[in-house]
């Protein structure tokens, strides 16, 4: 009971330069072991964006490559995705060329849709044609989401893929 008490009270005590010195050597320790994501704000981002939004979630069904493990920063890079929901399925094709940047092809399911692609620092946006294909040229490698909403069907909810690593 006696090192209970002690551990009691120095807990009560204010913080001293060694429980600084400690505090530090294990963040030094965390953050090399298991660092925080580099991608955790647009994450988190991204997570409240869908909460305004009131959307429905496309998921995954379907890739050409396994992504890397969550808390990697090597990742294998898909060549085509498919996306699923309720509303409509998407299938997304990417291409990497020269540089920092990637060309994205696409096919949605039904009508005619808005595509607004959603990057690091910008936003593209285009609609599908008459077979539902859609094309961005230039997207900026990162993480990317895309957010469609029908034409045919005003009242729908918009639909948000989950973020890929481009």
């Amino acid at each position: 009971m006696t090192a209970e008490r002690d551990l009691e009270a120095l807990a009560a005590e204010p913080i001293d330069e060694q429980d600084l010195r400690t505090l530090a050597t294990l963040r030094s320790i965390l953050q090399a072991s298991d660092p925080v994501p580099s991608d955790l704000a647009e994450r988190a981002k991204f997570a409240m964006s869908v909460a305004a939004l009131e959307a429905e979630i496309a998921e995954i069904t379907t890739t050409t490559a396994e992504l890397a493990g969550v808390r990697s920063t090597d990742y294998d890079r898909a060549g085509t995705i498919t996306f699923s929901s309720e509303q409509l399925s998407a299938m997304i094709t990417i291409e990497l060329v020269e540089g920092t940047n990637a060309r994205l092809s696409g096919w949605v399911t039904t009508g005619p849709t808005h595509i607004e692609l959603r990057e690091r620092s910008r936003t593209q946006e285009t609609t599908t044609d008459d077979a539902g294909r859609f094309t961005f040229t230039s997207v900026q490698r990162g993480l990317v989401h895309l957010v469609m909403r029908r034409l045919d069907d005003p009242q729908s909810r918009p639909v948000i893929t989950p973020a890929i690593e481009i």
